[in-house]
């Protein structure tokens, strides 16, 4: 079978760890495999693949456009390789691109995977995706969501093709920690403002003042840099802040930290807090939508804050510094939780399933395909 999986870029994400993990899956299978990086500009990717899939970039642009009509030629782009490729199916990700997908294969009777990975209602969009998304997304085959909120936040229409798949735990055999004092905090992501980075900066201060020694470093990189140390420099911990930038290689970050702390204020799924947890570090996440809730269902794997609540968060962050104790139970509960019920070859089973439904959808689909709950989903309630 030809696969073509429709990715924005190749960097550092959690939709590129995804599609890089299912990618060399299904190429192991025996799928001819193609990754499509619309928006990338060079085929160079932060995880990188094997020979034999091959690795397409439909980003490039001499011209500068406004944005929507560099959205109409991806899209362009996008129908063209499509329709030369021929695939027997597509599995896209995150919102724009599951919109260009569905639209570059209007009319090719080519069966879809949509793949959802930010939180859809939380994210601020341009008039054009909102208006294209209902649209684009009538087109899918079958729809992925990580969490049940997620699923709950569709249209009825739309759960008969929803299945929840949340991302594996995919830890490298090499990954470990060094252990230290307990004062070194970690967090990772894009620096905008949905990581709310900001908001773990004031709670660290909160832990400076009482720990003098403690140290935070949150590894990523985006538009809010500047705006990010000026912060730390105003509460005066601009001396125990470091931001190194993303990682040369993916989970580098791991040896850096005591303590893990996802300060979002919402998500879609929080690969990173599994990534944490698994290789052993105490983890504290704000109670954003979504995904936090579900991780973290039991107290014993972590500690779950009241979402943008940062004195609770600074006294999570100072109660895990001053207590081994607690750092220990965490961390051997929160790893040995995310490792039994996140576990890469279930994962992968069930996104194999799908593909074949997608492909091959039985004769039951249609009777279902518009009820506001489908018999898949039903097991995820």
């Amino acid at each position: 079978m030809r696969i073509a999986f429709v990715l924005s870029g190749l960097g550092a994400g959690g939709a590129e760890k995804i599609v890089n993990l299912l990618a060399h899956h299904r190429n192991a299978q025996g799928d001819n495999v193609h990754v499509l990086a619309v928006n990338a500009d060079s085929p160079k990717s932060y995880f990188p693949y094997h020979g034999s899939i091959k690795i397409e970039t439909l980003g490039s642009s001499t011209r500068a456009i406004p944005r929507i009509a560099q959205a109409v030629q991806r899209l362009s782009r996008l129908r063209r390789r499509l329709m030369a490729l021929k695939p027997d199916l597509v599995i896209s990700f995150l919102t724009k691109v599951n919109v260009l997908a569905g639209l570059a294969t209007r009319g090719l009777d080519t069966p879809i995977i949509m793949s959802e990975r930010n939180n859809f209602t939380s994210q601020e969009t341009h008039l054009f995706w909102r208006l294209a998304q209902p649209f684009a997304v009538r087109s899918a085959t079958s729809l992925i969501m990580q969490t049940q909120d997620a699923f709950q936040s569709l249209p009825p229409r739309l759960r008969g093709k929803a299945e929840i798949i949340p991302n594996p735990v995919t830890l490298p055999p090499n990954v470990a920690r060094v252990p230290s004092q307990g004062t070194r905090v970690v967090a990772v992501g894009r620096l905008e403002r949905q990581k709310g980075f900001d908001l773990l900066l004031e709670a660290f201060s909160y832990v400076a003042r009482s720990v003098p020694t403690a140290q935070l470093t949150i590894f990523g990189e985006g538009s809010q840099r500047c705006a990010l140390e000026h912060l730390a420099r105003d509460l005066g911990i601009g001396d125990n802040v470091k931001m190194p930038g993303v990682t040369k290689f993916p989970l580098e970050w791991v040896g850096a930290g005591d303590i893990f702390v996802l300060s979002s204020r919402f998500e879609g799924f929080p690969n990173v807090l599994l990534e944490a947890m698994t290789a052993g570090l105490p983890s504290i996440a704000f109670d954003c939508s979504w995904g936090p809730s579900e991780i973290l269902s039991s107290p014993d794997a972590g500690v779950l804050v009241p979402s943008g609540d940062v004195r609770r968060l600074g006294e999570a962050i100072l109660s895990l510094v001053t207590d081994p104790a607690l750092r220990n139970k965490l961390s051997t509960y929160g790893a040995a939780a995310a490792s039994a019920r996140y576990a890469t070859s279930s994962i992968l089973q069930q996104w194999d399933n799908v593909i074949a439904r997608s492909v091959n959808p039985p004769s039951l689909k249609s009777s279902y395909g518009e009820s506001a709950e489908s018999p898949r989903a039903e097991r995820h309630a």
